[in-house]
């Protein structure tokens, strides 16, 4: 006989684990199916945290070649023990799957489950041979690495991001092919270890997707750093093994060669959905998610999907974001929207580049009119200090409505200056707003109410010159 559940979930990551555990503190019986025999998905175990424990040493690392700028001398040569950081990203990535465990066991009416899990009908799940009713689902699989549709055998034996970090020896060389955020998280990771790093990307610039003013800032950090990176590439094979590949190009009409020792292919995401049998239900889906309406609610009434695996932002945040909003949607009288308007991210390159709401692309889109004013982290006093001045923050105003309605930093510390950005947007401030907040001198911050007083007189002599 089937066991029956209020709602299962398939899916252990940011978006799966924290809907399954808000069921279950709800009342609800509740299933929680993964593949992995622990909770934490792609970010805990192959992305987030284990990218961010290597970057971290590699920052580290590279600190001590910059200790000569401030007049500090460190005898000998500089070595890292990359062994030791491999093993330290284990036990982070332990210990945190161990406090997701902990935190599960808590609530008795929710189950965790290893297991493949396919739909049989919409209100059936097989795990593993095994029956389930249910009269809910979330849909939480997350998403996996995308190969273009290359020529030759060499992209089956190139690494995805998961595969890097299992390397126990840095590499000499690297090639990257793709420019996206992934790639130039690890390819500046991998140059500050002295690995030789070439990018190769399709398009006119690194990071496509992201604010054009912003990203060419950390193109040319790249450049300056060593990294050779190959703009408007024609790909057409890829050729060899581990140890010894050939790509091959055309740029600029003329064919290229490339030869590299180890290949690495970072060119998006791609949903998780095949195995699933949503053909077989009625969810509707395509190459890039499942499509869901405002509310997470899928073609198929009783069922939702969050996460990576959806048409949309593919984040941790975003994830356990949607999470709330579709358990709240499912066993809550009242319906909530997600909104993407006050979405905020931070990309992890160097210098950092953190966003929140609108980009002046954005506004152009909307087809709504706004002012877009800039600070200048050069000039900037803690920056100068920190031998760090690069940079900017960007506010984009609503002429309207005079609302900040997004937020770009570029600076060394754009993650830890995210978090005023985001309160700004999410609480719809004016200039006004942020110049009464006293910000201590000398910090980055200090550029939010610095940025908000030169707007303040600029609209004051633009009045009185009317």
């Amino acid at each position: 006989m089937a066991t029956q559940y209020d709602l299962v979930v398939i899916g252990a990551g940011p978006g799966g684990t924290p809907a399954a555990m808000a069921a279950a503190q709800f009342g609800k019986k509740v299933l929680l199916v993964d593949k992995r025999d622990a909770p934490g998905g792609e970010c805990l175990f192959e992305g987030c945290i284990p990218s961010k424990v290597l970057e971290n040493a590699a920052n580290r690392f590279a600190m001590l070649k910059e200790m000569k700028a401030f007049h500090v001398d460190v005898e000998g040569k500089s070595q890292i023990h990359w062994e030791a950081v491999l093993e330290d990203k284990k036990q982070i990535v332990a210990q945190r799957s161990m406090g997701a465990i902990k935190q599960m066991e808590m609530l008795p009416s929710l189950e965790f489950k290893q297991g493949t899990a396919r739909f049989t009908d919409s209100h059936t799940l097989d795990v593993d041979g095994e029956s389930v009713t249910f009269e809910y689902a979330v849909i939480a699989t997350g998403a996996d690495a995308h190969f273009p549709p290359l020529k030759g055998d060499g992209v089956a034996h190139a690494w995805t991001n998961s595969d890097v970090f299992k390397e126990k020896d840095i590499p000499a060389e690297i090639t990257f092919i793709g420019a996206g955020a992934i790639s130039c998280e690890l390819v500046q990771m991998f140059n500050k270890l002295g690995t030789k790093c070439t990018v190769l990307e399709r398009g006119e610039r690194i990071l496509k997707h992201l604010d054009e003013e912003c990203a060419l800032i950390v193109q040319q950090k790249m450049i300056d750093a060593g990294i050779d990176i190959i703009l408007n590439v024609t790909f057409d094979a890829v050729e060899g093994e581990e140890g010894a590949f050939t790509v091959t190009y055309l740029q600029e009409g003329v064919k290229k060669e490339h030869k590299t020792p180890h290949l690495l292919i970072a060119t998006g995401r791609t949903a998780n959905t095949q195995g699933l049998g949503l053909e077989a239900i009625g969810v509707d889906f395509d190459r890039h998610g499942i499509w869901v309406d405002e509310t997470l609610q899928t073609s198929q009434p009783n069922i939702y999907a969050v996460g990576d695996c959806t048409v949309g932002p593919k984040f941790a945040h975003w994830a356990s974001y949607e999470a709330g909003i579709a358990i709240h949607n499912i066993f809550a009288p009242m319906k909530h929207k997600t909104s993407m308007e006050k979405l905020s991210w931070v990309l992890f390159s160097d210098p950092q580049i953190a966003s929140v709401g609108w980009s002046e692309a954005d506004a152009k889109h909307k087809g709504i009119e706004v002012a877009v004013e800039r600070y200048d982290y050069s000039k900037d006093a803690r920056a100068q200090i920190d031998k760090a001045a690069i940079g900017l923050l960007k506010f984009v105003i609503e002429k309207e409505s005079g609302i900040i309605r997004g937020v770009q930093i570029v600076s060394e510390d754009a993650s830890g200056l995210s978090g005023e950005a985001a309160l700004i947007v999410a609480n719809e401030m004016k200039v006004m707003d942020v110049m009464k907040t006293i910000h201590p001198h000398p910090t980055l911050t200090e550029a939010f109410g610095t940025l908000s007083q030169r707007i303040f007189m600029k609209q004051m002599m633009s009045r009185r010159a009317k």
